[in-house]
């Protein structure tokens, strides 16, 4: 036997039968339609010599549809939660992949075990790709004859490219998670006035701009949902990245444990000490870690050390950046420091979360992003962003930044 378990968020089980007769035409098809839990048997005559070949599709959908993941409430859920929970803890070659990943886990809203006898052979995987495709669902699967992007457990995409393996290998360079609209929409009724205010001088911006406008997308929470971290958090974040983002310029180790001892600099992250105590970084650790100059800049533009942010199509001026938060003493710099106001920082991120929007659909569809927006820039803003904003209650190494 081989076999592989898949997901999808869509819901459509009647599409997985009609794929399987339409491939397998002079098959033995048993179906049964348990409602919420659903099984198909496909079996194909071998004849007076030949073996029979068996196809076994199992469905179950979640007892409540969506596209998160906050309450176990059946079966389906109880297994996702623990899914998620070894993806996050296993190591990430690629950790944007792994993030967007975690939503697509999260968002799953079916799973469907694909069991074959003997073995997975041609009319078996060319049903298997096409569910997979038309659901735009992933699997999981064990290392086998026909699973063998990696030699232990592992995820793989609708194309069956390998998106995470125990080991952290990925082979793709991104991922998309698609959101069926009716889950994740909050009703336009459920806003208040501020968010519904607040979205619409974001879409005037992104028109005046250029920027390609989704209307569809929802408004960030309401301030009176929101709740900022505390002023010595991110105070004590700030300085962090600052450091993480000189090593990763090249600053020697013997420069920045100074300044760590003279600042009391002691809140990094565990893969922010991983970086600090490498003595030779990867291309991909490098990078990773200078840009968090980006997050740094908007970090203290909410301290109100800067006037404003400047408009994303560069680089915020490093150099600058340093200097704010390096030059004065711990004490000086913690006494220029005042967070700013829930509702300049929630207005800063519903632009921001709508420009990532419009960077992540032009890099989908392969097109330049409107408005000469810098991805990255526009990626790091959101990110420190919703960790301050305290978006789903993610500690910083773990934050999303999902359009």
């Amino acid at each position: 036997m081989e076999n592989c378990t898949l997901y999808s968020h869509k819901l459509d089980f009647d599409k997985v039968v009609e794929i399987v007769k339409s491939k397998l035409p002079k098959a033995e098809i048993e179906f049964d339609d348990g409602g919420k839990q659903k099984s198909l048997v496909a079996t194909i005559k071998g004849g007076f010599f030949g073996k029979n070949k068996t196809l076994k599709i199992n469905y179950r959908e979640r007892t409540n549809p969506s596209y998160k993941l906050e309450e176990i409430e059946c079966g389906l859920t109880q297994n996702l939660a623990g899914m998620t929970n070894f993806v996050q803890s296993l190591p990430a070659q690629n950790e944007e992949v792994r993030g967007k990943f975690m939503y697509k886990l999260m968002s799953a809203n079916c799973e469907m075990p694909f069991m074959t006898e003997p073995s997975i052979n041609n009319e078996f995987e060319s049903i298997l790709r096409e569910i997979l495709l038309e659901l735009d669902g992933f699997a999981f699967a064990d290392s086998s004859s026909f699973f063998n992007k990696s030699t232990s457990q592992h995820f793989v995409n609708k194309d069956l490219d390998l998106i995470l393996d125990t080991q952290g290998n990925c082979e793709i360079s991104d991922l998309t998670v698609s959101v069926d609209a009716k889950y994740h929409d909050q009703p336009i009724e459920s806003f208040d006035e501020e968010q519904l205010a607040r979205k619409s001088s974001s879409e005037a911006i992104l028109n005046e701009k250029s920027i390609k406008v989704n209307a569809h997308l929802p408004c960030v929470d309401s301030s009176v949902n929101v709740s900022l971290r505390e002023l010595n958090e991110v105070v004590e974040r700030a300085y962090a990245l600052m450091v993480i983002a000189a090593k990763g310029e090249g600053v020697p180790q013997e420069q920045l444990e100074p300044q760590i001892q003279e600042k009391n600099i002691n809140g990094f992250t565990p893969k922010e000490l991983e970086i600090i105590h490498s003595s030779n970084l990867s291309d991909q650790e490098r990078a990773y870690a200078t840009w968090r100059y980006e997050s740094l800049y908007t970090l203290l533009w909410a301290l109100n050390l800067f006037p404003e942010l400047k408009y994303p199509s560069e680089v915020c001026d490093v150099q600058e950046v340093v200097a704010t938060i390096l030059k004065p003493t711990r004490s000086e710099f913690e006494q220029l420091c005042k967070l700013r106001t829930k509702k300049e920082i929630l207005d800063q991120l519903d632009m921001t979360y709508r420009m990532n929007w419009a960077c992540v659909d032009a890099r989908i569809q392969g097109q330049p992003v409107g408005g000469n927006l810098d991805s990255s820039v526009i990626y790091e803003r959101h990110y420190a962003l919703n960790w301050l904003t305290k978006y789903h209650k993610q500690e910083w190494d773990d934050v999303q930044t999902s359009t």
